[in-house]
């Protein structure tokens, strides 16, 4: 069986702590049958699903070659919102306000993605799970403005899934954005 991976934005421990305390703000844990472990918050780029050793081999050297070309950049996380019908949602979520450079580095990553012919067919609406799978009856969740969570995102990840698991995921690779200082190699 082939192992499930993913590629998303790597959150600061400071940032998971406090999106971990905003979920306990606002959220009754027995509404939803799904809490991701606070360290296992993250904002997806790409899902991957089950891909062989050569398929990884390749997007990953792909990403390394385009993570040159990108700089650390502020995500703000301002909202809260969900995914499907108002009253049972699927995924309750904290949302980042829209940011170019975060755009850029999805689309660098989906044509990494294309290569693997692993293509995202789903428009783009970058978040972090907060809660899924929605299991009580139908009830108000809070959706709405919160304070301002700012996130320096300075690396990417592809990251192994391991259902069943309490934390679920583990790094298989990172790849650190470059410094606006840092040679890329090339003469100027």
């Amino acid at each position: 069986m082939e192992n499930h991976y993913f590629i998303a934005c790597t959150l600061s421990d400071q940032t998971k702590e406090v999106l971990h305390n905003v979920r306990q703000s606002y959220l009754h844990e027995d509404r939803f049958k799904k809490i991701p472990h606070k360290s296992d918050l993250h904002l997806t780029l790409s899902f991957l699903g089950s891909v062989s050793d050569d398929q990884l081999k390749i997007v990953t050297e792909a990403i390394d070659k385009r993570m040159k070309a990108y700089q650390p950049f502020s995500l703000t996380y301002s909202h809260l919102d969900t995914f499907g019908k108002e009253e049972t949602p699927r995924v309750w979520w904290a949302g980042p306000e829209p940011s170019d450079e975060l755009q850029a580095l999805y689309e660098s990553i989906q044509d990494a993605v294309r290569l693997i012919h692993k293509d995202e067919k789903r428009p783009f609406r970058p978040h972090v799970t907060l809660a899924k799978k929605w299991k009580g009856e139908p009830a108000h969740i809070y959706i709405g403005p919160i304070d301002p969570v700012i996130e320096t995102i300075e690396k990417i990840s592809i990251y192994e899934i391991h259902p069943g698991r309490s934390p679920m995921y583990t790094v298989y690779q990172s790849f650190q954005l470059k410094e606006s200082g840092e040679s890329n190699g090339t003469a100027d």
